[in-house]
């Protein structure tokens, strides 16, 4: 292995990912194959990569970065109030703020029955793509409906012609939900940022810290 350490290969990571390669995966591939790294155990890991993300797009980008933040998470504020029976979560990196153009918006929902939230969408128009979990483990939901995620008229998204995605991950009941604990920020986090989860009123107190005056 060459010599790099952890951290940075982490903001290696990060700026290949801002640059257009959304696959985590993807962009550890090309860490290893760069550095001759031959253990996964080497490579950065998630929360490593997502605090390298922050810290890319405050150095880099910041304006830009905090524009298309606020737009994914209103964009995911509305899809969490059509779906506000179910006990909406957004989780993952539209929260956590290491999100970006290339993102999709993760939501947890509680649903008993899968089949009826599918109705709910597909009878107000949506188009969706559903993937079953054949066998969900003890903590994991029962299926993923992805569908696009809702335009915000004159935004970034909107000017630039892209589609976000969202990815309902839908679980039978809240216990099934991973119970993810707070983590401390890190210096280009607020508060709200660190949570887990986020539910539709916890998203809108988010929102209005993070919105321009």
């Amino acid at each position: 292995m060459r010599n790099k350490d952890t951290r940075g290969l982490a903001a290696e990571a990060a700026a290949i990912i801002a640059e257009g390669v959304p696959d985590w995966s993807e962009a550890r591939r090309k860490l290893a194959e760069e550095y001759e790294i031959t253990s996964g155990a080497q490579l950065p890991d998630d929360d490593a990569i997502e605090s390298a993300l922050r810290e890319h797009y405050a150095i880099f980008d910041p304006n830009g970065h905090a524009e298309r933040l606020l737009e994914l998470r209103k964009a995911a504020l509305i899809v969490m109030r059509e779906v506000s029976d179910c006990k909406p979560l957004l989780i993952r990196g539209v929260l956590n703020g290491c999100a970006d153009k290339y993102s999709d918006i993760y939501i947890a929902v509680e649903c008993d029955d899968a089949k009826s939230l599918e109705i709910v969408l597909i009878d107000r128009e949506i188009e969706i793509e559903v993937f079953p979990n054949e066998r969900p483990g003890k903590n994991e939901p029962v299926e993923e409906i992805v569908f696009e995620a809702p335009v915000i008229r004159g935004g970034y998204f909107d000017r630039q012609h892209l589609t976000v995605w969202v990815r309902l991950k839908v679980f039978e009941d809240h216990a099934k939900i991973k119970n993810l604990i707070k983590k401390n920020p890190d210096p280009w986090q607020i508060e709200e940022e660190t949570a887990k989860t986020a539910n539709i009123e916890q998203l809108e107190r988010l929102i209005s810290l993070t919105e321009p005056e």
